[in-house]
């Protein structure tokens, strides 16, 4: 078939749909790679790795003398940084206190982000946010 007509020709067809399939693969992939929880923990783990820590703890989140700055108090949270990083969430967040272990598989990616937008908003303001229950917020 010919170009000029009406129709068009069956390579400029097979064209047409491999760049569709192409578009919807890569949209697809990048979705994925913003929403899946190991982009969520390369994303925690590149915020925690900026931050500048003041606070020395131990892996459980209690104070301790001696070694190297790994910790924040966010309020909500206390974040430990580490080769594991954990974070030990108080009830003030409107849920029971827990500990949390950033690795895949063992938390939300809701938390990471919560964690993840704590630590920013720390870095970028100097305080904490408030500590009040979720529900209670207008």
């Amino acid at each position: 078939m010919r170009d000029d007509e009406g129709t068009p020709s069956i390579s400029r067809g097979i064209l047409r749909v491999g760049t569709l399939c192409v578009v919807v693969v890569l949209t697809a992939y990048f979705l994925w790679d913003m929403f899946s929880e190991a982009a969520a923990l390369r994303r925690l783990a590149a915020t925690a790795k900026n931050y500048s820590y003041t606070e020395k703890c131990d892996a459980n989140g209690n104070l301790v003398a001696t070694g190297d700055p790994n910790c924040v108090d966010l309020n909500h949270y206390v974040f430990v940084y580490g080769p594991v990083s954990r974070a030990f969430r108080r009830a003030c967040s409107g849920k029971a206190a827990a500990l949390l272990s950033f690795e895949e598989g063992k938390v939300a990616r809701t938390e990471i982000n919560t964690v993840e937008k704590m630590l920013q908003f720390r870095a970028r303001n100097g305080v904490n946010s408030p500590c009040w229950p979720h529900n209670s917020r207008q």
